[in-house]
């Protein structure tokens, strides 16, 4: 198996976090979102893997020297794109990496799932798709899907429409697929174009695009709210399941919480961990702080006294004594764009962001 995984995105949404860090690299419990997906790509027996990269593309190529799968059994190669070509120009841009090993898997490097990839492409194997969607149930926010009982897509995002009379479910894209090699072909060389209406929706109106529907664990991080709910929720799910997402810190009941610590962190024996807490790599919780529901990501300092609920404390980011925060994801006020600055609220050496759902 030859896969692509997608990481070349701008992340614009967790700006100014993905000003420094490329959104695949942001660790999700500890470990980079693009390590999960290198995990389970080797677990599926994915004997060589193409990374495209654009925005800080050294950071991408460095998380990955650092980790274990560089000298591991799956070849991993990386192609940068001085100008980003889209989800088919960045495919039909190292064809030549790809071909000669049957269908090839596409995984965006920006999700969190539990989905089989192996299951995937012998799914789109053992069919007569030229290529193949891995679906979840319809979600609020996402594209629909007309997929019908026999798990033929015949619409997206309502083109092309779909025949009268055909039964469908609407199911949404889960960022994962299988392609035959064929279908490189099909799509033009050097210029920026996305999968969606360069190959998917002609396939859809020949009656070639196919799908299956994974119902597990599948999380989508993109936005400072939704880097929060998900951390939560996927916390409580490995709680309570094994699921095969990837490495990720360790997680433990710890007196009133749910915890998931990382190595080197330090919380004080008199500070209240309560709910769910993921206490990153190096990271230091001060006395008779106060912390609930909240991450607080790699190297970041609480000091004393701190109360935080429903919190987000990105990397590096040091909390004086006393500070207090409810919904908040929290960065170091140097890099909030001037354009941006009416979104954040601005206290000493901080910016921070409301998380409260919009009433």
């Amino acid at each position: 198996m030859r896969a692509m995984l997608l990481a070349a995105g701008l992340g614009r949404r967790l700006a100014p976090l993905t000003d420094r860090y490329p959104k695949p690299t942001i660790p999700v419990l500890g470990r980079p979102m693009l390590l999960q997906q290198l995990a389970r790509l080797e677990r599926a027996g994915c004997d060589r893997v193409v990374i495209n990269e654009h925005h800080l593309g050294q950071v991408i190529r460095q998380t990955v020297a650092r980790s274990e799968y560089v000298d591991g059994p799956m070849e991993i190669l990386f192609s940068h794109e001085p100008v980003l070509l889209g989800t088919a120009g960045g495919l039909r841009n190292v064809a030549d990496q790809l071909r000669g090993d049957g269908p090839i898997l596409v995984l965006n490097a920006d999700f969190v799932s539990d989905i089989d990839i192996r299951w995937a492409y012998d799914a789109h194997m053992d069919s007569d798709a030229a290529a193949t969607l891995v679906t979840g149930p319809r979600r609020e926010g996402y594209s629909n899907l007309d997929v019908d009982g026999l798990g033929r897509v015949h619409s997206i995002a309502g083109e092309p429409p779909t025949a009268e009379g055909v039964s469908c479910e609407q199911e949404m894209f889960t960022g994962c697929h299988v392609l035959d090699e064929s279908l490189l072909e099909r799509i033009p060389f050097g210029m920026p174009c996305e999968i969606v209406p360069t190959l998917y929706r002609p396939l859809a109106a020949e009656g070639r695009l196919g799908s299956v529907l994974h119902r597990g664990f599948w999380w989508d991080v993109g936005s400072p709210r939704a880097y929060l709910d998900g951390s939560l929720q996927l916390m409580a799910a490995l709680a309570e399941q094994e699921l095969e997402i990837g490495e990720h810190d360790g997680i433990h009941h710890e007196e009133d919480a749910l915890v998931c610590r990382g190595a080197g962190a330090d919380v004080d024996s008199t500070a209240t961990l309560r709910g769910q807490v993921a206490v990153g790599f190096a990271t230091r919780v001060g006395e008779e702080s106060f912390v609930e529901n909240s991450i607080l990501m790699p190297e970041t300092w609480v000091g004393p006294r701190c109360r935080l609920t429903r919190c987000v404390v990105t990397t590096g980011v040091e909390l004086p004594a006393g500070f207090e925060m409810t919904d908040g994801w929290i960065v170091a006020d140097d890099g909030i764009p001037p354009a941006d600055r009416g979104n954040w609220r601005q206290e000493g050496t901080l910016a921070i962001r409301s998380l409260a759902p919009e009433t």
